[in-house]
């Protein structure tokens, strides 16, 4: 590996960092600032695209997309670390955080835990791989250059909105 390759590596993984811990902030802490806003509430669901998506007799597909859009880059980052690993070892892999995540919810009691969740954050996962697929065939060995940028903007510009909207909901 030569240094640049190395440089852009390191990268990656500091992108990569910085949407895991979003990641965990998002889904076990649902963006909370003080343990005291972390709701408190234990529920399981392992009935697929049952009551956890139905609300008031409607899909909640915004939930469904949601739950597919935060994962996408998780399929996008991994694709990009292990390049020649097997498509079925990365979804293992996404579905595999995914499940923690809504064990981990369970156990600490701190969300609902929904197979629902599972699915469509591999589903998501599924997408961030394909589109990787794509990327590569397009940009070849800029790839990982092109990911670990657009993730840096969109971790700063998630950042910057989420700022904003904590200090408009501060201010009123």
């Amino acid at each position: 590996m030569t240094w640049k390759n190395e440089k852009k590596s390191k990268a990656l993984l500091v992108v990569f960092g910085i949407y895991l811990a979003l990641l965990v902030w998002c889904i076990l802490f649902k963006f909370a600032l003080r343990p005291e806003e972390i709701p408190h509430l234990r529920g399981i669901n392992l009935i697929p695209y049952a009551a956890s998506v139905v609300v008031n007799g409607k899909v909640q597909i915004s939930e469904i997309i949601e739950n597919m859009l935060v994962f996408l880059p998780f399929g996008l980052c991994i694709s990009a670390f292990y390049p020649d690993s097997e498509i079925q070892n990365r979804i293992l892999l996404a579905s595999g955080l995914s499940l923690f995540f809504e064990v981990t919810q369970y156990i600490f009691a701190i969300g609902a835990s929904d197979i629902t969740d599972v699915i469509d954050n591999m589903l998501g996962a599924v997408i961030g791989i394909l589109l990787y697929l794509g990327m590569k065939k397009i940009w070849k060995e800029k790839t990982g250059k092109i990911i670990t940028i657009l993730g840096a903007v969109l971790e700063v510009l998630f950042l910057a909105l989420l700022f904003f909207s904590f200090a408009a909901n501060r201010m009123f």
